[in-house]
């Protein structure tokens, strides 16, 4: 109840308006002095050692206490040195809430896929209203100035539970093994194993030396995590191994990105919402705008990592049933002028016919004769195209039979497949951006909930098997259903049986943030 009035109070308080960077030490005008000063005028009100308690656990929100909290520091308050120590504490302890609330990296230089901009950082008076709703406390002012999204509290729960197994020496090194393990193997490395894997989450009735049951369904799920066909086999040079022996240290340092990118977004999420994570190829639809909170989930189909699906928020517009693909670019150039440009006429029209395209004009205003265009030249660079190739609605349409259009200008949406199979498999990081649903149907319904377009109507309007459709259904989502979708790719999170899971940064972000990220952990 707390957590809901806040997020209520606080809304006006923390903006996400444009900056071209965000907190800077450099002072850069008379505003900025004044800015400082004001800052300054509050954190003097905090006690010292309640400062330093603050910073020594911020860990918990993913950085490094000992970038905020310095030895020289604590010798100088350990020698009752508080004239030197107060604006050294009031600086550093600015800079931590900046860098939890905001980030330290700024997401522009993170990688063209991510489409967000920095956020600003509270003003002086804003800042002011938290500290009092904080009752000057900075261990509560910092929790209350964290992000409160679903996605970043799923990974900071990670990270509260596997850090601390780094400090206790929980965490060891697995003996090498030189045999595959497998159901109903018997090794005194099975022991380390379950151990370990028990520090993660899974569920083990004995952690024994026996490779029973629950090893083999914790292997299972990490092989599919992996994006690997299960076999339930830890082999020596084999992937499973390879993610038992990453580093307690390094794990957290994967925590700290993925915990950097959901700074970049919004601090709550709206009452209803999609998150659909990009690394783990999952989407979730939250509704908490009833009395009844609403959940969906579901597989998904996102972009390979030469196409990658964009970090971003959007929001969905329009359900179209039986939709037309006009191919996009990307495709249209790597893929189609490829394919075309090694064909006579005869194999060119049928190509068109076997697939449902159209060759239009870039306007759409001309249908055009795929034949009489210069393939050969446009992929060569020759010839500037001036065409479109888009495919008629039916079931087989590289879309599927239903398409839900978000806002964004670089073409990418959610939307049903024709290549269904795809969403039983582990290795779903296949499409060229766009973001296919394993259960597109449930998205329609629910978007179009309380009007005529029920389930039944919208089924009984898709395309049947040898069914060409002429025409596409687009239906506006009501403005009492307008649901937000973020997209990000996050590495690690804690899933809601409690079970802490990694996947392979195939996108390649973490290096990048890593490199870049303030607070980071050192060491092993």
């Amino acid at each position: 109840m707390f957590t809901a009035r806040l997020s209520a109070t606080l809304a006006f308080l923390l903006p996400t308006l444009v900056c071209n960077g965000a907190f800077s030490e450099e002072v850069r005008s008379p505003l900025h002095l004044q800015a400082a000063a004001d800052y300054n005028t509050l954190l003097n009100q905090m006690d010292l050692r309640s400062l330093r308690e603050a910073s020594m656990n911020a860990w918990r929100h993913g950085v490094n206490p000992k970038s905020y909290w310095t030895d020289a520091m604590e010798s100088l308050l350990n020698s009752g040195n508080t004239t030197r120590l107060r604006p050294l504490a009031n600086q550093a302890f600015l800079r931590l809430l900046k860098e939890v609330h905001l980030g330290s990296v700024n997401p522009q230089s993170a990688g063209r896929d991510i489409k967000f901009i920095q956020k600003d950082f509270l003003t002086p008076k804003q800042l002011q209203v938290v500290i009092l709703t904080a009752a000057e406390d900075p261990s509560r002012l910092l929790d209350l100035i964290s992000p409160q999204n679903a996605p970043y509290l799923a990974v900071k729960s990670a990270l509260e539970k596997v850090y601390p197994s780094c400090l206790s020496g929980q965490w060891q090194p697995i003996t090498p093994i030189n045999t595959t393990l497998r159901l109903f193997s018997q090794h005194p490395v099975i022991r380390e194993i379950k151990q370990r894997l028990a520090l993660l989450g899974y569920k083990f009735k004995l952690l024994d030396d026996r490779f029973d049951g629950d090893l083999l369904n914790a292997v299972t799920d990490i092989q599919w995590n992996m994006r690997i066909n299960p076999d339930g086999a830890i082999s020596p040079n084999g992937k499973v191994w390879a993610f038992l022996t990453v580093s307690c240290m390094d794990r957290v340092r994967q925590l700290q990105v993925d915990m950097e990118k959901m700074r970049w977004f919004p601090q709550y999420f709206e009452n209803r919402y999609i998150f659909v994570n990009l690394a783990m190829s999952y989407f979730i639809l939250m509704d908490q705008s009833t009395q009844w909170p609403r959940i969906m989930s579901f597989r998904t189909v996102n972009g390979r990592p030469s196409r990658k699906s964009p970090t971003m928020r959007d929001e969905i517009v329009k359900v179209i049933i039986n939709p037309y693909w006009v191919v996009p670019p990307t495709i249209f150039y790597e893929d189609k002028v490829n394919d075309l440009a090694n064909l006579n006429s005869e194999q060119i029209r049928e190509y068109f016919n076997s697939h449902h395209y159209e060759a239009w004009s870039k306007d759409f205003r001309r249908r055009m004769d795929p034949t009489e265009i210069d393939w050969k030249g446009i992929a060569a660079g020759r010839v500037e195209p001036d065409v479109n190739i888009r495919q008629l609605p039916h079931l087989g349409n590289a879309l599927g039979v239903l398409k839900f259009d978000l806002t964004n200008s670089f073409a990418i949406y959610l939307h049903d497949t024709n290549q269904r199979e795809l969403f039983d498999t582990p290795s779903r990081q296949l499409s060229s951006g766009c973001i296919r649903l394993e259960k597109p149907l449930d998205l329609a319904e629910f978007l179009l909930e309380d009007t005529p377009w029920d389930r039944k109507l919208i089924a009984a309007m898709m395309a049947r098997p040898g069914e060409i459709v002429t025409k596409s259904t687009e239906i506006a989502v009501p403005s009492y259903k307008k649901t937000i979708v973020y997209t990000a790719y996050l590495t690690s999170m804690m899933s809601s049986d409690g079970v802490v899971r990694f996947v392979t940064d195939l996108y390649g972000q973490n290096k990048n943030i890593e490199g870049s990220l303030r607070g980071l952990f050192k060491g092993e």
